[in-house]
């Protein structure tokens, strides 16, 4: 089990190192964006996503998109734990698990790109350059389709799943873990945002999706660290 133990920290600093790449990518502060992002949705907007990044220069793209590309599907390895953890009676559920989650960290990594490729655009006359015509009406359905289906569509049903999974004792872990799943992270921040200052705002904005996995994947293993897994129940 020292492996899976690893490769949960593991995950849980890829998520760390992958919410670094969104503040490299995404973050901005700027006062035009005061009414323009309130919540976790509002950076699914191309047009919005445009503004918040055309003031961002090349090396931090750049930056970003390298770390986003290695450390965004890294945060898959913390699915060595949770495939451990699952009870028994569970086990059938393993290879469903590492299958959502993989497509989930490797979808997830393509919306990072997808965020870099806007941002290039809407940065470029900054640098002097003349986006072509047409170039943002193309990007834009590619941008928004790609963005709502992993950020709302396969993320919410995501969350619900490893909420349950963990809440209702389906793994040998502690039910308490359940609370740092993505979901209730990313609850609190479209709760909260709304009323923190701009840049507190921005920054829980555009880092929450993989800040939230990497601070799951280190809740579980320093769970399973402190406390080992629970006993399974007798058999009657």
């Amino acid at each position: 089990m020292h492996m899976s133990l690893a490769a949960g920290f593991f995950a849980g600093a890829a998520g760390l190192l992958a919410h670094v790449a969104d503040i490299l990518t995404c973050y901005s502060a700027r006062p035009e964006l005061e009414e323009l992002f309130h919540g976790p949705g509002d950076i699914l907007d191309f047009h919005k996503a445009s503004t918040m990044m055309a003031k961002k220069n090349i090396w931090e793209l750049a930056a970003g998109h390298v770390l986003a590309l290695i450390f965004i599907p890294s945060g898959f390895a913390g699915t060595c734990l949770l495939f451990k953890a699952l009870r028994h009676r569970y086990r059938w559920l393993r290879w469903p698990l590492v299958v959502f989650l993989f497509s989930f960290y490797v979808a997830g990594a393509l919306m990072h790109c997808s965020f870099t490729f806007v941002g290039l655009v809407a940065s470029a006359p900054e640098r002097g350059h003349v986006v072509p015509p047409g170039l943002r009406d193309d990007l834009k359905p590619f941008f928004e389709i790609i963005c709502r289906l992993v950020g709302e569509l396969a993320m919410l049903p995501g969350c619900i799943f490893t909420f349950v999974l963990l809440a209702f004792g389906m793994t040998q872990l502690p039910r308490w873990t359940a609370l740092f799943t993505p979901g209730p992270l990313q609850l609190a921040v479209a709760v909260v945002a709304p009323y923190m200052p701009l840049s507190v705002r921005m920054y829980m904005l555009v880092t929450i999706y993989n800040l939230s996995s990497g601070i799951w994947h280190l809740t579980m293993a320093m769970a399973y660290w402190r406390c080992g897994f629970e006993k399974e129940p007798s058999k009657e």
